[in-house]
């Protein structure tokens, strides 16, 4: 009877993706996932075999989904924490600076080249990618890299494009008054949002730096490591076209997006010392191989996995 009994390795892996399922889920139905977005999602996790671990440890597994859970916990509620501090912020007018009329003055900054001559297909495309990138940008790497069995690098996506990112924007949130380029211009709402004014004044008042353009970024730049082409290509493409959406949408300044591309940088080098550091302590970040091997030199079979 004894070998009717499931191996230990399949009772963990059923666990682990029952879990990572399980997750997954809550976070749909939370942030409200439509098909486009499901689609989205299964297309380019679909891209993981060539990145898949190939024998991962219980432990590693084990804190991928503790991590997975720590991340979906913070994406669930830290908006609702920066929307309490935003209002108390922009109702008793705190900020240090209020810099609308500088944005205003730059030449070029407010984007009009990309939107003077705008296309109802085009915007409707670019709304969407505006509306959900900022949470599928992220989902799509750390769902992949979790099919892949791939705690560390789950860890890098989660903690470079999300929560890193939070505790280095707050200062420039809490002190910078930069409203989005549509209400400032006194333009209709791009996104068709229907906000009103309070919640414009409330809401549309933290925008330096691009916090879209951030997260994007930072994505990217962690994409650019893997081995699948297809995957790397299209995670290119697809971040690219969050911050095209940014300044297309009126939503951002160009200073907000050169703000965004550092923000994003410095949030993967921390994240890389930080997984680096845990991983391997008593090893400098220059030295983990794995964040200084060329995609192409991992592909040929110089690393394992």
């Amino acid at each position: 009877m004894e070998n009717l009994r499931p191996e230990p390795g399949k009772i963990a892996a059923v666990l682990y993706f029952a879990a990572v399922a399980g997750l997954v889920a809550r976070i749909a139905v939370l942030d409200e996932w439509s098909r486009s977005a499901w689609a989205l999602l299964l297309l380019l996790i679909a891209t993981f075999r060539r990145d898949r671990v190939a024998r991962p440890t219980p432990r590693s597994l084990a804190l991928g989904v503790a991590f997975f859970g720590l991340l979906s916990g913070a994406v669930a509620y830290l908006p609702d924490l920066w929307f309490g501090v935003a209002y108390r912020l922009n109702h008793g007018e705190h900020y240090l600076w209020n810099a609308n009329a500088f944005m205003t003055a730059l030449p070029l900054n407010d984007g009009r080249f990309l939107w003077a001559h705008s296309f109802a297909w085009l915007s409707g495309v670019m709304r969407w990618i505006y509306l959900t990138g900022f949470d599928m940008v992220v989902w799509i790497p750390v769902v992949r890299s979790l099919l892949a069995f791939d705690s560390p690098k789950m860890a890098r996506y989660a903690l470079g494009a999300h929560l890193v990112q939070f505790p280095l924007i707050m200062p420039f949130y809490a002190t910078i008054r930069v409203d989005e380029v549509w209400s400032v211009l006194g333009d209709p709402d791009r996104c068709q949002r229907g906000w009103t004014d309070e919640v414009r004044r409330d809401l549309g008042a933290n925008c330096f730096p691009s916090m879209h353009t951030s997260v994007a970024f930072a994505v990217l730049l962690l994409a650019l490591r893997e081995r699948s082409r297809a995957f790397r290509v299209l995670m290119a493409a697809y971040a690219t076209s969050i911050v095209v959406s940014t300044l297309y949408m009126e939503i951002h300044w160009l200073v907000d997006v050169a703000g965004g591309l550092a923000l994003g940088a410095v949030a993967v080098r921390i994240a890389d010392a930080l997984v680096a550091r845990l991983s391997h302590p008593s090893r400098s970040t220059e030295r983990d191989p794995v964040l200084t091997t060329a995609p192409a030199t991992r592909a040929a079979g110089n690393l394992p996995g």
